[in-house]
């Protein structure tokens, strides 16, 4: 009966971790319709804190009933909207810039990952009795790639899962 427990949570452990997903990098960039409605709610959410704020000041606490002053609360909501607009594609632009260098690391890492590959195999077909201090090299090369790797990408905002070392190792 314990071991049926143990396998049924280890199975609902492995399904949870499967639904888990991040959205894919290109998702994660604002888009510019996006940008634009969050410039122009900041600045209607400005603006109408502005009103809000300016009757309760004149009209409640200072009883002068009169019109209610808008050039300046719509001066506040167009240059919120334009300091929004400028900040979030700054941002985004920012964030374009570092997936892009995501993306080159990944594709350097690729490249290396396999010439150490090729330069493993062609050593163990040629030459097998030298094998282990290529083989070692080629430990000590990954480990660092591994290692600047995990700087990067615990750097990097939400991004994909780290690729995992492809090297094949010929059995000697």
């Amino acid at each position: 009966m314990r071991g049926i427990l143990e396998s049924k949570a280890a199975f609902l452990r492995l399904t949870a971790m499967k639904f888990k997903s991040e959205l894919p990098l290109t998702r994660q960039i604002a888009s510019d319709r996006s940008i634009l409605l969050i410039a122009i709610f900041l600045g209607l959410a400005a603006f109408l804190l502005a009103v809000l704020l300016q009757w309760l000041i004149y009209d409640d606490w200072l009883h002068r009933n009169g019109p209610l002053r808008l050039v300046g609360s719509a001066l506040l909501f167009l240059l919120t909207a334009l300091f929004a607009w400028w900040w979030q594609r700054a941002k985004r632009a920012e964030k374009v810039e570092v997936l892009k260098r995501l993306e080159t690391i990944k594709w350097m890492n690729d490249r290396i990952r396999n010439s150490l590959q090729a330069i493993e195999c062609v050593v163990y077909a040629t030459n097998p009795h030298v094998t282990d201090p290529v083989r070692d090299a080629v430990d000590t090369i990954e480990g660092v790639l591994q290692e600047i790797l995990s700087e990067t990408y615990s750097v990097a905002p939400q991004t994909e899962a780290m690729p995992n070392s492809r090297s094949v190792r010929p059995s000697v």
